[in-house]
């Protein structure tokens, strides 16, 4: 069993303590309060921005970075940029894991926070790998939410979640040690977006593609719905190989409000679109230990499938309209 001692938990991202913001009340307080009550013994450091507000928070190091500012991936249809806080992301990210000294670590929104340390004893439950498309040393435990199979009703690749990470930190580490993303420059072939008139890729796509470079750049994504058969085998095997993708009760992690009640995630429609434990473990099973056992029964499959067809299926035409919709107005 890992101890606590042994992890650092690095809280990235704007620090929140006062009722100044419409999201919730003091969250990030709140955030680090539930990493000393269930990680005893855990370093954190908090990697933010200049001029937060630190008064009264409970931290072990503090990580101030330059603002990179937001990042422009690509341009509304009325022509102006679509700004996104990757590069805010990364930063915060990677400057803070840069500091850690313990054997694993804990990549943490700082408006996000822990239930339980379920996590730490899920991370050592699967030990067994293929070689293929093996680059991390151990798995790394990341949250079901946004890691989606499905997206605008087709199947998606490399749509992993960027809320949590938990693992070795050479791991964590690299999957957040990568360049900056340069913002978009439009051009003829490419107007709005990279793979226009398709949709753009996706944030966390995106990001877990960019981790993915550093081991092998040929690994790419030309829009959101690039899903020919091999681009998503590929995707499970590293998804299989590399991550153990958890609901938030087995990983023990809260969400802000803002991700809750009526938000897309947390309806069914948006739940029964992302990737769920069962489907992990039997990617596992197809792809690194043809033993294991999954979970899930013939009646929560067969649940999800009806509900797939109910909220996920249908709304391929209207995404295949769009598509060439925005086609024909390019023209």
């Amino acid at each position: 069993m890992i101890n606590g001692k042994d992890i650092t938990v690095v809280v990235q991202g704007p620090v929140q303590t006062f009722n100044d913001r419409p999201q919730e009340p003091n969250i990030t307080t709140k955030c680090l309060n539930s990493i000393r009550e269930h990680l005893p013994g855990a370093t954190i450091i908090l990697s933010t921005w200049p001029n937060q507000n630190l008064s009264g928070l409970d931290y072990d190091e503090l990580v101030i970075s330059p603002d990179p500012g937001a990042n422009s991936r690509n341009l509304k249809l009325d022509g102006t940029p679509q700004w996104y806080n990757n590069n805010r992301q990364i930063v915060s990210s990677v400057e803070g894991l840069k500091r850690v000294t313990t054997k694993y670590a804990v990549k943490l929104r700082s408006d996000n926070f822990l239930t339980s340390n379920s996590f730490v004893a899920l991370q050592q439950q699967y030990s067994k790998r293929c070689e293929q498309d093996c680059f991390l040393t151990e798995r790394v435990v990341v949250s079901d939410v946004f890691t989606r199979k499905y997206a605008k009703g087709f199947s998606v690749a490399y749509h992993v979640s960027d809320f949590f990470y938990f693992g070795l930190t050479e791991d964590v580490l690299a999957l957040w040690d990568f360049p900056l993303f340069q913002d978009f420059v439009p051009s003829a072939e490419e107007p709005v977006s990279k793979g226009f008139p398709n949709f753009n890729i996706d944030c966390t796509q995106a990001l877990f593609i960019a981790a993915l470079q550093q081991f092998d750049s040929s690994i790419k994504l030309t829009h959101l719905l690039d899903n020919d058969g091999k681009i998503i085998e590929r995707s499970n095997r590293i998804i299989a190989n590399n991550l153990i993708v958890a609901p938030l009760d087995k990983l023990g992690l809260g969400l802000c409000q803002k991700f809750l009640g009526t938000a897309r995630v947390s309806r069914t429609s948006g739940r029964v679109a992302h990737l769920q434990f069962f489907e992990w473990q039997q990617l596992y099973k197809e792809m690194c230990d043809s033993c294991f056992k999954t979970e899930a029964s013939v009646v929560e499959s067969m649940m999800l499938f009806l509900q797939r067809c109910l909220y996920v299926f249908p709304t391929r035409p209207q995404t295949l309209f769009k598509v060439w919709k925005r086609n024909k107005n390019r023209q």
